[in-house]
């Protein structure tokens, strides 16, 4: 794919770390979805304006460690600047410029900052390098997230590149998540639409850290349409899968990095008799604080599972439900004798947990992703803006 990118150093992080990365591409269709917290931030309300009058974007521009949140009229004006910026740097209009923030809340952008790291990395645009990306993008993360993949249509190739950011304050509702997926096939706004409405319920908005909603919530899929596989009727399924496998890869590298987590927990709800219910039910699970600390202490405590299912007040008769920690079956319509001690060398061994729940009341599933919850993620939250 013919996307260029540049990095600077503005000085925005504390770390003294990349903070601006700018992505250049031919005028690409694109999809996104954003937050839908209350209090979205400036780059969110105006890259929403822009996506209702813009069909096609050319550039990306992104600054970490700050959000732009909570920042009234000036920082909606920061926003709009940093696409003004981008725009004369790159030789495009403003409205083909996206606008990304994300970092600490309620302070306003120190635009000098930003607009010489903007012009710093227009300036020394290269080939598109996802490791160095994603860390320009990153804040408290522990590790740089990105995956490319391809894909085989009537024998010929399609390539799919991702990368993301996030560790804590995430509970998507479209966390601190950004993520951005690039595709070089041909397809029409309205299909990669729906190709992003079915992807996203089923990884980024099924994932939970804290079960903080973050402000700034951003997930775009470009498809800039330079190789000449025409997305359609007769391969649609097929496409959404690979940008499935991509988004989902992105989606469990941002839970399996939630802040101070030891293990990633991947609850698979069956047997429900709507899709609304088994999403419901993942979700009490995966927020339930009690739960996640169970699972941090190893500790097989089923009943604090179903207590997060049975406060949703969803008609489930709890005689029909089994439940299994891995492969253990530990809840079968009452409790069951199992090998307590066999389940904690499972779960203190294992850094990626299966919680599976059978409902027994349809044919609907639902797969939710969550972590652990430790010391760390206080003390990280604790001292984040000191």
């Amino acid at each position: 794919m013919q996307i260029k990118m540049g990095v600077a150093k503005a000085g925005i992080k504390p770390s003294g770390d990349y903070d601006i990365l700018v992505l250049r591409f031919n005028p690409s269709v694109y999809s996104a979805v954003f937050t839908q917290n209350s209090l979205a931030a400036a780059p969110v309300i105006y890259d929403k304006l822009v996506c209702s009058i813009q069909d096609k974007i050319s550039a990306i521009v992104v600054n970490s460690g700050n959000a732009n949140a909570a920042t009234g009229q000036k920082g909606f004006e920061n926003a709009e600047k940093m696409a003004q910026i981008t725009a004369e740097n790159l030789g495009i209009e403003k409205e083909e410029v996206l606008v990304f923030s994300t970092g600490v809340i309620g302070v306003q952008l120190p635009m000098d900052k930003v607009e010489n790291g903007i012009k710093e990395a227009t300036k020394n645009l290269q080939d598109f390098d996802l490791e160095l990306s994603a860390r320009a993008i990153s804040t408290t993360d522990a590790f740089y997230k990105y995956y490319e993949t391809t894909g085989e249509i009537d024998g010929k190739i399609f390539h799919i590149k991702g990368i993301a950011k996030g560790a804590g304050m995430i509970h998507p509702n479209m966390a601190t998540m950004l993520a951005y997926i690039f595709t070089d096939v041909k397809i029409e706004k309205p299909l990669l639409d729906k190709v992003m409405k079915l992807v996203v319920e089923r990884t980024f908005n099924s994932i939970s850290v804290d079960g903080c909603e973050s402000t700034n919530d951003s997930f775009v899929i470009v498809a800039t349409g330079e190789n000449d596989i025409e997305i359609d009727d007769s391969n649609k399924v097929y496409f959404a899968k690979k940008i499935y496998e991509v988004a989902l890869k992105l989606a469990k590298m941002i839970v399996k990095d939630g802040e101070g987590a030891t293990k990633l927990i991947e609850i698979n709800i069956f047997g429900a008799d709507t899709k609304e219910k088994a999403k419901k039910v993942a979700e009490a699970i995966a927020t339930s604080n009690l739960f996640k600390t169970a699972m941090f202490g190893n500790d097989p405590n089923w009943g604090r599972i179903l207590a997060a299912v049975g406060q949703l007040h969803h008609n489930i008769d709890f005689s029909k439900v089994k439940l299994y920690i891995g492969n253990y079956l530990i809840y079968a319509g009452e409790p069951i004798d199992f090998n307590k001690d066999e389940i904690v060398e499972y779960m203190k061994n294992n850094k990626e947990i299966n919680i599976d729940l059978y409902l027994n009341q349809g044919e609907e599933d639902w797969s939710f992703y969550t972590c652990d919850l430790g010391y760390k993620y206080v003390e990280i939250n604790a001292e984040y803006t000191t």
